[in-house]
This record gives structure tokens, sequence and C-alpha cells, in this order.
């Protein structure tokens, strides 16, 4: 592939999904749990997806798959600490927030699944005109308390999936507001 002078281009990050696949280090129940817990936190990382890309299929399958991996090779150290909703959030978010940072944002199609487009098409999901164009003039932690919100998870669930106390999110979130608030006041004006 040629590439146009002053052009960078960076090395992939991650393997083919296929090579992190390492089914020798794992027990046949494990790989059937390990489906099962992604199959049902399927509509957690979707949301997630939303929250920290651009909205366009092509970010979304990626940032999905980025933390499908993640989550495959962090799962023979998953000890049960906390819950496995709690883990997946936990480890999807860090992953959101990492791609956010480091990539920039180059949209291309690639059709999305049909539970996606479902998703996105639920009333009670969905979200006022200007809820995404709002959430992308936020950074990264503060998309996550958002998506918390939504999720309706209590102060405390989102401290433990934070790793911080009650008191730092309720802080967290009385700031947010106040920016939201004042995103909203400009844009009227």
């Amino acid at each position: 592939m040629k590439h146009r002078a002053g052009q960078h281009h960076a090395p992939k990050t991650r393997h083919p999904l296929f090579t992190l696949l390492r089914f020798d280090t794992l027990r046949d129940d494990d790989n059937r749990e390990f489906l099962d817990m992604l199959y049902r936190s399927r509509h957690t990382i979707f949301q997630i997806c939303l929250h920290f890309t651009d909205q366009s299929p092509d970010a979304i399958r990626d940032l999905y798959q980025e933390i499908a991996c993640n989550l495959w090779e962090a799962w023979p150290r998953f000890r049960g600490d906390s819950s496995t909703d709690t883990w997946v959030r936990r480890i999807a978010l860090n992953v959101a927030v990492t791609e956010v940072r480091r990539h920039a944002k180059q949209p291309s199609f690639v059709p999305l699944e049909d539970w996606m487009y479902d998703t996105i098409a639920d009333p009670e999901t969905a979200v006022p005109p200007d809820y995404y164009r709002l959430l992308s003039a936020l950074e990264p932690d503060e998309r996550a308390l958002i998506y918390f919100r939504l999720e309706q998870l209590s102060i405390r669930e989102i401290a433990q999936t934070l790793s911080t106390t009650e008191a730092a999110v309720k802080q967290r979130l009385y700031r947010l507001r106040q920016k939201l608030n004042d995103l909203k006041t400009t844009e009227d004006e």
C-alpha cells in the first residue's frame, strides 16, 4: 500500500482475532462461559460504543471488536470480585477511553448487524436530536458518566466501576450537569 508523503501509517496494535483466541489456555467450560457472558453483555458494549465513537458503523464495529478482544484476554483473570456486569463495563470503558484518545475519527461504511438497528430504533433508548453532538463535546470520562446515568446505575455502582468514591462521583456528576447546561446555553444563543 502506498502512502502519501508526510503520512504516517501506524502499525496495527491488535492481531487478527483468531490469533488472540488461544483456546489451549482455557477449558471448554471457560470458552462457553465467556461466549455466554459476551452475548449477555452485547447491548451494554454496543451502548458504550455509541457513546465513545462518532456513531459510524465502522467506528462502532472496530471499538466493539477491540472491547471483545480485551475481554477475552482478561477473562482468565476474572476472579468474580465484582459482578460480571461491573467487570465488563470497567474493561469496556477503559478500552473506549483509550481508543478515543488514540485514534482519529475515520468513518467508512460497514453495515450494522440487525440487533444493532433494533437497539438504535428502540423508542426506550431514543435520545434527543442534539444528544450525540453534545456528547462529542465531552471528555471520555464525562461520556462514561452519562452512559452510567442512562443505564440507571446507582452512585455506588458507578463508584465501584470507576474504582473511586461515591463523593467523587457525585461531584463529577454535578460538574458535568453544569457543563452540559453551559453547552446548551451557548448553542441556544
